[in-house]
């Protein structure tokens, strides 16, 4: 569960598919000789590891599943070559012994025939011209599910991120606050304030304290995903080296559409499904040509020796391919309305994922722009009162904890930012952070 308490936040599936395909990683990926810290050196047990979404990138290709695509491709290209090759010819032979109805003349007989199929001829374009489509649909797969994959653990490595900035922000104020609870400790002993507020502002560093410690703990189960996929050493902390305060720039939506429309793999593997429907199509009717064969035979009896050549022909009596030219034209026409039922569901996609982006970058540049600083100022001067003896410990702790507040609100909005641009990247197969 995050941490985030925007109610607005909506990460939980992301993250319950990052732990899948984080647990289906490589147990052997080996991190990048040119990360932060010289991690291809095996680092030893308790080492912090620094890594960037470079590295991230980079490491992608060693993930069981993107290597799986690129075997599906490999496959692909083997089936064109089986739906090219003629077939074998058959070769029938038989040997028997003889004997005259009439008279004791006896002698061994034999035959041959050999078959050579011709009509594969006929129908080699069309089902090259479909495994070729079929190599398209698994290159197209391979490109999305590497998309996918690297969404997940944009989301993991900004998450990662995010809990940095966490820890960091509440240990500074764990420290502010045990400087107040110090202020106010003498301020007991000479009496300048009520005795109650010392076991007040020792409650206030103890809940500080308490949140820290669930930030971290968070913050080590996150770094103990990325560590997996990354293949550290046991013991190892892998941080992220990211900057939450960059807010990703703008992409227009008009332009975003055109992109996704030219080249997202989604709507190449249904383009390529159309043009093997296509080509199914185009065998089935080929497939209405009788069928036909070249025979060349030899063959020794008691009286006689015989060759010669021939062609077998199949004799389309009973059907004319009807049924099968009629499910290829169904299916042909379906696989044209689902790829433009998926392009218009791409097209939607962007403009969600795009208006997402654009959203919560402006929540982040506003609470960092307006919200922070005022938030800040007005805890800085009730502590100046306070100290002045013009206002109450309550209204302090009131104000430091609003400042807490709209700071985890502010990192979150960040955080925000970043993934949901990333959903944007990735839609338009942009890898760079």
């Amino acid at each position: 569960m995050w941490c985030f308490r925007l109610p607005a936040f909506r990460w939980r599936r992301s993250l319950l598919v990052t732990i899948a395909v984080l647990a289906a990683g490589p147990a052997g990926a080996q991190l990048p000789e040119d990360a932060a810290q010289p991690a291809a050196q095996d680092p030893a047990p308790g080492r912090v590891i620094t890594v960037t979404w470079a590295d991230v990138v980079r490491l992608v290709d060693q993930h069981p599943r993107v290597a799986a695509g690129r075997l599906g491709i490999d496959a692909a290209l083997g089936a064109v070559d089986a739906a090219g090759a003629a077939p074998n010819p058959s070769l029938e032979a038989s040997v028997g012994e003889g004997r005259e109805v009439v008279g004791d003349g006896s002698d061994q007989e034999w035959g041959l025939a050999l078959d050579v199929p011709l009509g594969w001829i006929v129908r080699r374009e069309s089902k090259t011209a479909a495994a070729r489509a079929e190599v398209d649909v698994a290159r197209a797969e391979s490109l999305a599910l590497r998309r996918e994959v690297l969404l997940e653990l944009r989301t993991l490595f900004w998450t990662v991120a995010y809990e940095q900035a966490r820890v960091a922000s509440l240990s500074a104020l764990e420290r502010q606050t045990a400087a107040l609870v110090r202020t106010v400790s003498k301020r007991v002993e000479v009496g300048e304030v009520r005795p109650v507020d010392g076991p007040r502002a020792e409650i206030e560093l103890e809940m500080v304290a308490s949140e820290l410690d669930a930030a971290r703990t968070t913050l080590g189960s996150r770094q103990a995903q990325l560590a997996r996929w990354l293949g550290a050493p046991a013991g190892a902390t892998v941080t992220a080296a990211a900057d939450l305060t960059e807010l990703p720039l703008a992409i227009d939506l008009g332009s975003a559409l055109e992109r996704v429309q030219a080249d997202h793999p989604a709507l190449e593997v249904a383009r390529a499904r159309v043009r093997s429907l296509e080509a199914a199509v185009a065998s089935e009717r080929i497939a209405r040509a009788p069928d036909f064969s070249l025979l060349a035979f030899g063959s020794h009896e008691l009286d006689r020796d015989a060759y010669g050549i021939g062609v077998s022909v199949e004799l389309p009596l009973w059907s004319w391919n009807a049924g099968r030219i009629a499910e290829a034209e169904a299916e042909l026409a379906a696989g044209r309305l689902g790829a433009e039922a998926d392009a218009r569901e791409l097209e939607a996609a962007v403009i969600e994922v795009e208006g997402a982006c654009r959203a919560a970058a402006q929540t982040a540049a506003r609470f960092g722009g307006a919200v922070i600083p005022r938030s800040q100022a007005a805890t800085a001067t009730l502590e100046r009162a306070y100290e002045l003896g013009e206002t109450s410990l309550l209204e302090l702790i009131d104000a430091r904890r609003t400042l807490i507040d709209t700071e985890r609100l502010h990192l979150g909005a960040l955080a925000q930012a970043q993934i949901e641009c990333g959903r944007l990247a990735s839609l338009l197969g942009e890898e760079g952070s």
